[in-house]
């Protein structure tokens, strides 16, 4: 499956900031986590046992997605989130690579506004299950 279809199939799931998955926020700690990452970023960190990329699309997916690099399992990358003017929201999809193929996977994803604060979000779980056996987990995000 291509990365472009699983975006626009992502469309259905991302919505605000719920994740199928579950979210974990904290004060403190996500706070400074925040503030390192800095407005307009993202960090990804894979912590499953597979590597992970994220692409980003308007809330509305309506745009060209945008892939980043891909993280490798166990590592930590910080990205400029993309910006499509106009107020909108920017749709953020994490993306897992299998480790026995060049397919992907969708991990889960989120709408936010492209100029607040950082977001770290960590891609977790496994491959295991076609996928379904990975999660999106929000570790900081911007205080509101």
């Amino acid at each position: 499956m291509s990365v472009k279809s699983l975006s626009l199939r992502a469309a259905g799931t991302v919505a605000g900031v719920a994740l199928a998955s579950g979210v974990l926020l904290s004060s403190g700690p996500a706070q400074a986590a925040t503030a390192s990452i800095g407005a307009g970023r993202v960090q990804l960190c894979a912590q499953g046992n597979y590597a992970a990329y994220l692409v980003f699309n308007t809330a509305a997916q309506d745009q060209q997605g945008v892939a980043t690099a891909t993280v490798a399992k166990g590592s930590c990358q910080i990205f400029d989130i993309v910006n499509y003017g106009g107020g909108r929201q920017t749709g953020i999809s994490a993306i897992g690579r299998y480790n026995t193929s060049s397919d992907t996977f969708y991990v889960g994803g989120l709408n936010v506004d492209p100029t607040g604060g950082g977001w770290k979000l960590l891609a977790q779980g496994t491959t295991g299950n076609a996928g379904k056996d990975s999660k999106l987990v929000i570790e900081a995000a911007p205080r509101t």
